[in-house]
């Protein structure tokens, strides 16, 4: 079968006389209703012209029968490919396609609605008008492109889905959000298009999902907290959360605003309080702000641990921070021989070691080889020392 491709590129076609706009969109009227994808090629490509022409293009019909035209080769290109590969065949028609003729046709209807306002006239010219005295405003279309719409919305969530099983996540995000945007609509709502509490948390996990690995972290955040709040705990829903908040977090930090970063975590905390990731996202946080106080620091570390002694980063955190005290402490005493460090330095390992040594068990391939190299410095400090653990 020979390829079909649909462009929507209104804006690059040479506008013409209204006149003659006009007249090639009542010809175009009458190929719309067909079931060939080449007659509505035809009719399609017709109106290219008057949907720029500044006449043509303030008319519904205009846009209505372009709408038309991009759904009725959506439907039956999509019949098409759904019998090719139904027959074990590799179907000629690209998905991007049925996409763009999709999504372009909820553009055109959505553009040709408004325009469906036809004021009444009485014989004489003037308008007719209600009981309020407000002139009456009839429609033509408007109730066939409600219905068309309202019947294709799940069609964009399919394609969305198929998105995400091909890992194309940018247009997947794109899909979603346009069919939140659509569920949301007055077309949806005349339609009695609705999901229930569950699919709607579904949905929008994976609309998080497909943002989230567009790197759209703050929309991914927002919709899988939605997903969670709506109790959806599959795909490990919670930890794309934590990981999209963590990516906003480390992103603010980066640029320098701690105290936005900081803000946003206590936003969290507020509702949250029993986050004891979110505690050493914090500690972390302030460490990387040069003026940080190290008191500030290790309360945050050790509230972590005091919420989840079982967190390798929280206990390698704690225990880190006390190790960094103890090197503090030799620097600062360049002079001083290993007997009068020894005072010094020893309290501070000590409360180093049960964290470090908690850490280097949990088995985190990240935290373990840290936490073992500390605690081998330590080992050799103690020797160096002539002290005992």
């Amino acid at each position: 079968m020979k390829k079909i491709l649909l462009a929507l590129a209104f804006a690059s076609m040479m506008a013409t006389g209204a006149f003659a706009q006009m007249s090639v969109v009542k010809e175009a009227a009458k190929l719309v209703g067909s079931n060939d994808p080449q007659k509505l090629m035809e009719a399609f490509n017709k109106l290219q012209p008057a949907l720029t022409n500044p006449e043509s293009a303030q008319n519904a019909e205009t846009w209505y029968l372009a709408g038309k035209c991009a759904f009725g080769l959506y439907d039956q290109l999509s019949i098409m490919k759904q019998m090719q590969e139904g027959q074990g065949q590799q179907s000629d028609i690209p998905a991007e396609q049925l996409a763009d003729m999709l999504m372009g046709g909820f553009e055109l209807m959505r553009t040709a609605l408004p325009l469906d306002s036809v004021k009444e006239t009485n014989k004489d010219g003037s308008l007719k008008l209600d009981k309020n005295g407000q002139p009456k405003v009839k429609t033509k279309y408007s109730k066939e492109i409600t219905d068309i719409m309202g019947s294709h919305i799940s069609d964009v969530l399919t394609f969305a889905g198929d998105c995400i099983n091909n890992q194309k996540y940018e247009p997947a995000a794109k899909a979603y959000n346009n069919f939140f945007e659509l569920l949301d609509s007055e077309v949806a709502h005349k339609a009695n298009v609705q999901l229930s509490p569950e699919d709607y948390a579904q949905t929008k996990f994976f609309q998080g999902f497909a943002q989230y690995y567009s790197k759209d972290y703050e929309n991914a955040y927002k919709n899988i907290s939605t997903a969670v709040a709506g109790g959806y705990t599959e795909n490990n829903a919670a930890e794309y959360k934590a990981s999209a908040l963590d990516n906003i977090l480390l992103a603010k930090a980066n640029a320098g605003d701690y105290a936005a970063a900081i803000r946003l975590i206590d936003e969290v905390l507020a509702t949250d309080p029993g986050n004891a990731h979110l505690y050493d996202m914090k500690g972390s946080v302030i460490e990387m702000d040069k003026g940080y106080k190290a008191e500030g620091v290790i309360e945050c570390y050790k509230k972590a641990v005091e919420l989840d002694p079982e967190n390798a980063d929280a206990n390698y955190n704690y225990g880190r921070m006390f190790y960094n005290q103890a090197a503090e402490a030799i620097d600062a005493n360049p002079t001083a021989s290993t007997a009068q460090l020894v005072p010094i330095v020893k309290p501070f390992y000590e409360q180093a070691l049960p964290y470090l040594q908690k850490a280097a068990s949990l088995n985190n391939e990240n935290i373990t080889p840290q936490a073992k190299r500390l605690l081998d410095d330590i080992d050799y400090k103690y020797e160096q020392m002539g002290l005992k653990k």
